[in-house]
């Protein structure tokens, strides 16, 4: 069982969820959602979590200003404006502030608080990952933004561009068949995650492309997805670890 909180986190609607009984501090995780907004799937990512024995955290990094449904997958060309004027500067301080909720919640062992992230809100916890040398912890789910299409001052560095000041372990997931990870850019993430000895996995899923565990007809992949939370979940957990340290 798991119980759920709300706040207004700097601006942004922030989710909680947390196991419901723990005699003892728990590791934690800051969760980006998807390009849609947060909706059901990123909740019931965020509940699974948290039945699996983490505290976890879900901003509204569009704070209240993202696709009208963000259950609504259909309107790709509506999710893409907000994407395209999405500040990702402000957005990366929603999920880092998220982390310093975490860090400072009696709840939650600081040293054990990491990032998780699916699409565009993978994008962020990637950024949050190399900003904050704290987090010991990054799950990326397809991020959708290793390279932007311009910089400007919404998005004034490349998430390749940070890959040296990764501080943690790193867990990407990819399809082999996703546009925004072709074969040129993933030997360019290899050679910089291997020169700057960051440690990683990087998992590719045959077939697949972008978003394929979102509920999407025609993209979504179960049984890809399926290996690839369990394959991450107990990444996260032998990082993180089931107990105190």
């Amino acid at each position: 069982m798991t119980v759920v909180e709300t706040c207004d986190l700097n601006g942004a609607q922030t989710w909680l969820y947390r196991p419901t009984h723990a005699d003892r501090r728990l590791p934690a995780l800051a969760i980006g959602a998807e390009a849609t907004g947060v909706n059901s799937f990123i909740h019931g990512v965020a509940r699974s979590l948290a039945a699996l024995g983490f505290i976890t955290v879900v901003p509204d990094y569009y704070r209240g200003a993202g696709p009208v449904d963000p259950e609504d997958y259909s309107d790709v060309e509506q999710i893409m404006r907000h994407v395209d004027t999405l500040d990702f500067v402000r957005a990366t301080h929603d999920v880092m502030h998220a982390v310093q909720l975490l860090v400072d919640d009696p709840r939650v062992d600081p040293d054990r608080v990491g990032v998780w992230g699916y699409c565009t809100g993978a994008t962020l916890a990637w950024l949050t990952a190399c900003l904050r040398p704290d987090v010991s912890l990054a799950v990326l789910f397809y991020p959708s933004q290793p390279v932007f299409d311009r910089l400007s001052l919404k998005r004034p560095t490349h998430p390749l561009d940070l890959v040296w000041n990764l501080g943690c372990p790193v867990y990407f997931v990819y399809g082999t068949l996703d546009p925004v990870m072709p074969p040129r850019l993933l030997a360019e993430l290899r050679n910089r995650l291997q020169h700057w000895n960051v440690k990683h996995t990087i998992r590719l899923f045959d077939g697949c492309g972008h978003s394929f565990a979102a509920p999407i007809p025609g993209r979504q992949n179960l049984e890809a997805y399926g290996q690839a939370w369990a394959e991450a979940v107990s990444y996260a957990v032998k990082q993180l670890g089931p107990d105190e340290r």
